[in-house]
């Protein structure tokens, strides 16, 4: 059965297809910057994240997703910011193999008690499928259908995205959109075989907000998150919670509609004040539990976060003056 499945996702994966299509996370309150430009340079630090995931383990031909992200920003006058970043994603699912690489541009402009920002990403997608099939009866020899391909196939094109974001101390909101232009992928082969797939336009809205409190004398935050994708046909939504305590630990709760309830949990290393850059970091982890018919089949998803953000403090410049009378 398992065999049989991952013959069926990559037939169709071969065809011209619109479905969502980008990696799936879990962790998406640390992972703003993947499918949102405007958010890069939003802390103001020089900030690094790897992610790094397993979906539905047990699973022959399972997802498997990497992630890393890097973004700046800095002021350039009271009211005026900018920021740049970079996200490498590199997803694998059967004999399909995919690369996303795309550099973030965005502009960030102080309304008030909060920020507006827009961005702008540009990138390659490269995507490609091996000759190593699997059917039901084994090893797919190309007799079958003379479309597939039977040998390695690929080709990369040109990636744009957009999005908007505004943020304040303890609230965030953001609308973006990846794939605009919605390439087609494709490869033909000498052996009249081809590669088609079409890169889907997807739509993201994200949201949350940090309420804080005290517990026993000790800091408390509470963080809950929403998290939207859809590429117009179908829709996936994310509802999390995650509880800080004291600036150190967090546990959460994740449940995405008709689909998964994920657990979260995370260490931030400021709260052990072991001083030095072992402060800047943060280490979350998440399990995913299928409520949907594919738990039968599988045993779970992991996903592993880190998290590095170093702010530059600038120098201030000594000023001197000089009175007539001392000399």
């Amino acid at each position: 059965m398992k065999k049989i499945f991952i013959a069926v996702v990559c037939v169709f994966s071969v065809f011209k297809m619109s479905a969502q299509q980008d990696p799936q996370f879990t962790q998406n309150m640390f992972n703003r910057l993947a499918v949102n430009p405007a958010y890069a340079g939003a802390k103001e630090s020089f900030c690094a994240t790897i992610i790094s995931r397993e979906q539905w383990m047990g699973f022959e031909g399972n997802p498997q997703t990497n992630l890393l992200s890097l973004d700046y920003g800095t002021t350039i006058k009271q009211k005026h910011k900018v920021g740049a970043g970079l996200t490498v994603i590199q997803d694998e699912i059967g004999p399909i193999q995919s690369l996303n690489a795309k550099l973030a541009m965005s502009y960030h402009y102080r309304i008030q008690q909060g920020v507006l920002s827009g961005g702008l990403e540009l990138g390659i997608y490269n995507q490609s499928i091996s000759g190593d099939w699997r059917t039901s009866e084994g090893a797919f020899d190309g007799t079958e259908d003379p479309k597939i391909p039977n040998a390695e196939a690929g080709a990369t094109v040109f990636d744009l995205g957009f999005g908007l974001y505004y943020y304040r101390r303890n609230m965030y909101v953001g609308l973006s959109s990846t794939h605009m232009e919605q390439s087609v992928i494709s490869d033909n082969l000498a052996d009249l075989s081809s590669l088609t797939f079409k890169k889907a336009r997807h739509y993201y809205v994200m949201g949350g907000y940090n309420y804080e409190t005290t517990a026993f004398s000790r800091k408390l935050e509470i963080m809950p998150s929403f998290f939207v994708k859809s590429d117009a046909i179908s829709t996936q939504v994310d509802l999390n919670t995650n509880v800080k305590y004291n600036d150190l630990v967090w546990v959460g709760a994740s449940y995405r509609i008709q689909d998964a309830v994920s657990l979260l949990a995370g260490l931030d290393f400021a709260g052990l004040k072991l001083g030095g850059q072992f402060d800047n970091i943060k280490v979350g982890f998440a399990y995913d539990y299928n409520i949907s018919d594919l738990s039968t089949y599988n045993n779970g998803s992991i996903e592993i976060m880190i998290n590095y953000c170093y702010k530059f403090v600038k120098n201030e410049k000594i000023e001197r003056y000089k009175d007539v009378r001392f000399l």
